[in-house]
């Protein structure tokens, strides 16, 4: 890593009485910048500072000191490129509800996928141009984006396929979506495309099973009385396929796709936390 003088940086505020930039300056020959500012307004509010290079726009942590230097002030930037770059996923989650009134399953996937290159790759020309891509179950609809780090608006399904048009910068992104699956179309092939650190797969079922790709029925885990079935593999190769066997007959649970989104986002989230220091210390 190098200093990178003149960049523009801006100062900014979110919170739910008021959000926008507060103050912007430019970067000294040595790459550092430095803001004077009073909190204001709502105790939750969080502030941070951006910074754009080449047309990405790379973000600190937000501010938790009244001082705040060192790593937790410091942006880095990279160069772009629309090659193909190292994209490793590090953790795939995979959780599928209980059969619903509509004779539907909901199934939220969660990747943490890790550039491991020095360089931000960004959409090329074409079909293939997508950053980043995985596949979907053929009969899936109904898709929508979850909490993550990819906005909704840059994620495209289509062809079968999930594809990230959103600029992916080296180190650890969160990817979360959901869509539904008819009860009937179970059992249900899900390939391993790629090497998989961390596999997981979570069925809201007491019945069937979940078979493949290494992986192994662990303790449930359990939230707001609903269970979930837990299977864990490490080390997935690529080419690799789990086989999800469950029940087609209509079972209205009050299964809730938002539900299901915040349990994967908890339990991903630790994962992501713990992956993200791995590779900070590499």
């Amino acid at each position: 890593m190098i200093p990178v003088p003149g960049v523009w940086v801006t100062l900014h505020r979110v919170g739910t009485d008021a959000s926008g930039p507060l103050d912007s300056a430019r970067a000294d020959v040595r790459g550092q910048y430095a803001f004077d500012f009073v909190r204001t307004g709502e105790e939750g509010a969080i502030y941070f500072v951006s910074a754009s290079y080449s047309g990405i726009a790379y973000f600190t942590p937000p501010f938790h000191h009244s001082v705040t230097t060192g790593d937790e002030a410091e942006i880095a930037v990279f160069d772009t490129t629309s090659a193909p770059v190292p994209i490793s996923v590090r953790g795939h989650h995979l959780i599928v509800s209980a059969v619903n009134a509509n004779s539907t399953r909901s199934v939220t996937e969660v990747f943490e996928i890790a550039n491991d290159s020095s360089v931000t790759r960004v959409v090329g020309p074409g079909p293939a141009g997508a950053v980043w891509s995985t596949v979907l179950p053929a009969k899936a609809s109904a898709f929508k984006v979850a909490h993550g780090d990819v906005p909704a608006g840059a994620i495209r399904f289509e062809d079968g396929h999930a594809h990230v048009l959103a600029p992916i910068a080296p180190g650890l992104k969160q990817i979360a979506f959901t869509y539904s699956v008819p009860a009937s179309a179970f059992p249900l092939r899900f390939p391993i495309t790629r090497p998989t650190q961390v596999l997981e797969v979570l069925i809201e079922e007491e019945k069937g099973n979940v078979t493949g790709a290494l992986l192994k029925e662990v303790d449930p885990v359990s939230l707001e009385q609903r269970s979930f079935r837990r299977f864990l593999a490490a080390d997935v190769p690529a080419d690799e396929e789990s086989l999800i066997d469950l029940p087609a007959a209509t079972v209205d649970r009050g299964s809730n796709r938002a539900f299901l989104v915040a349990l994967t986002v908890v339990i991903a989230g630790g994962m992501a936390f713990v992956l993200a220091r791995a590779l900070r210390s590499q």
